[in-house]
């Protein structure tokens, strides 16, 4: 194989690993759910005078000329277009064309703790939920020691869910998608 034809390809290849995780090639910007607190630039076709850039408020909103406050955290960048779209026909504009972007992440994490290989803080991804299962997983998995049937989950507020991993694996019970600060605790079993 020549040279610029390996380059080119390699080229391709992070072009592409770029996109598939949701950056484009324009700064570092960012489509996916839109997490609370994140920074977002909204923009409308043609009308530059609406043209909004700012970081959510801790309610997961954000205030426009025209249309006042938006809720746009839990959102994907697509449906919060269409969302915005929908206040701006009622009574303002015939077809607004907008498109959300965003701008900067408020890094969001959980920690695993416990009886798992390498215990630690974990980063949520931007463009999916994460579950118990696969956070043990990113922990490297349960020690041979571990009580998996007593793993606790702590949510912000204080609220603390006792999950079987077992009942979940055999498909007894679905799976618990995480949020932003939890703790998971896996115990170790006393025989």
């Amino acid at each position: 194989m020549n040279v610029k034809f390996l380059l080119l390809l390699c080229a391709i290849i992070g072009l592409l690993a770029a996109f598939s995780s949701g950056q484009t090639a324009e700064g570092g910007r960012a489509s996916g759910i839109i997490g609370q607190r994140d920074t977002v630039e909204i923009r409308v076709f043609r009308e530059d005078d609406l043209t909004t850039t700012g970081q959510l408020s801790t309610s997961g909103t954000i205030t426009m000329p025209l249309i006042g406050s938006v809720k746009l955290a839990g959102l994907s960048t697509e449906s919060a277009a269409k969302a915005i779209e929908a206040k701006l026909k009622d009574g303002y504009l015939v077809k607004p064309e907008v498109t959300v972007t965003i701008e900067g992440r408020i890094r969001r994490t959980i920690t695993v703790l416990g009886q798992v290989q390498n215990s630690g803080v974990f980063e949520l991804p931007a463009n999916r939920s994460l579950t118990v299962v696969e956070a043990i997983g990113m922990a490297g998995g349960s020690t041979r020691i571990a009580n998996t049937k007593k793993i606790t989950l702590k949510r912000s507020g204080g609220k603390v869910q006792t999950i079987n991993l077992k009942d979940i694996t055999s498909g007894k019970v679905a799976d618990v998608p995480l949020k932003d600060g939890d703790v998971l605790s896996i115990p170790e079993s006393l025989f």
